[in-house]
């Protein structure tokens, strides 16, 4: 395959991972604002924005938040994630069926042109449940090959960090409080485990259990050693047999972090377990350039600015701005 359009499919699963993170994340945060009985104050909404991928952020009001969260455009977003996957699809449009491309390009126009402000949760519930269909189209209509790998690669990776950076700080900010249940139920909503968590485990929602169940769960499509997993799977197809490539090697040691860690350990040492996570993924975001996407000079960052990470020829001069005609 040719080595930019291994990098625009890695894009297409990894922005559209992002962009239905966001939705969800935004939209349990603004209902554990409102159902919290004392005022969440300043602190709550910047402690948000890091979640969201805007560290040192100085938004201190729910209404900023939601603004920047889903039309920011100097870091990440629901919109501008969704806007650079449609982009990454156009890039390999002939290597993706026709319904799934369809469904991205809708979701893209919806998007930008939909007026959320009046209607935020069905705007967030609409962008997941396209997500959702665009997966179910990737499973039921696109062949078993290595584009759906590397589309799936991207995918998992972002949801690894992704899950792994919302446990491990929601560790260490609520190391004083860790009997808040509506604070650890919004974490297990946020990675949509709450209802799998609850067929599990029965007596409360509990820090250990939380992160035992997010992390460290084999068989949950959502937690983070799950989505290491599937990421391995992927690039061992990618390679093939008799090959072990560094991306599969690093991929190896991310997901041995999780099958080798305790719920205690991390709750012990929440940051230094996310630091270890995050030196990995670092190492892999390089490692996969080298090996899939050189000599191809596009950027695929795993975790970082959105704006990096999309295909140099799909570029605009506006960014991620819509064009005057749809195609």
């Amino acid at each position: 395959m040719l080595s930019r359009a291994a990098t625009s499919l890695t894009l297409l699963g990894r922005h559209l991972e992002r962009a239905d993170h966001l939705a969800r994340i935004l939209g349990v945060h603004v209902a554990l604002s409102l159902d919290r009985t004392d005022e969440p104050g300043p602190k709550f909404w910047s402690r948000f924005m890091e979640l969201a991928g805007w560290p040192g952020s100085d938004t201190r009001r729910r209404d900023q938040a939601v603004e920047v969260v889903v039309t920011g455009t100097l870091g990440p977003s629901v919109r501008s994630s969704v806007a650079a996957a449609r982009l990454a699809a156009q890039a390999v449009r002939p290597s993706l069926p026709s319904e799934l491309y369809e469904q991205v390009n809708a979701l893209h126009w919806r998007v930008q042109e939909t007026a959320w402000q009046p209607d935020l949760y069905p705007f967030l519930t609409d962008v997941q449940l396209s997500i959702r269909l665009v997966d179910g189209l990737l499973m039921e209509t696109m062949p078993h090959n290595e584009a759906r790998d590397f589309v799936r690669l991207g995918k998992f990776l972002e949801r690894a960090a992704n899950v792994t950076a919302i446990v491990t700080r929601k560790s260490a900010e609520l190391a004083d409080a860790p009997e808040d249940a509506l604070e650890w139920s919004a974490v297990l909503k946020s990675c949509f485990a709450f209802e799998s968590y609850q067929a599990r485990y029965s007596g409360g929602v509990t820090p250990d259990r939380v992160i035992e169940c997010l992390l460290l769960d084999p068989t949950l499509p959502r937690s983070a050693r799950f989505s290491a997993q599937v990421a391995l799977d992927s690039v061992s197809r990618i390679d093939g047999p008799g090959r072990r490539s560094k991306p599969r090697r690093l991929l190896s040691r991310l997901h041995s972090m999780f099958v080798e860690a305790g719920a205690q350990m991390v709750a012990e040492h929440p940051r230094e377990f996310e630091t270890d996570c995050r030196a990995v993924l670092r190492q892999l975001e390089l490692a996969m350039r080298e090996s899939y996407f050189h000599p191809s000079k596009v950027p695929a960052n795993v975790i970082g600015d959105e704006g990096r990470a999309m295909p140099q020829q799909q570029q605009q001069s506006a960014g991620v701005a819509a064009p005057a005609r749809r195609p």
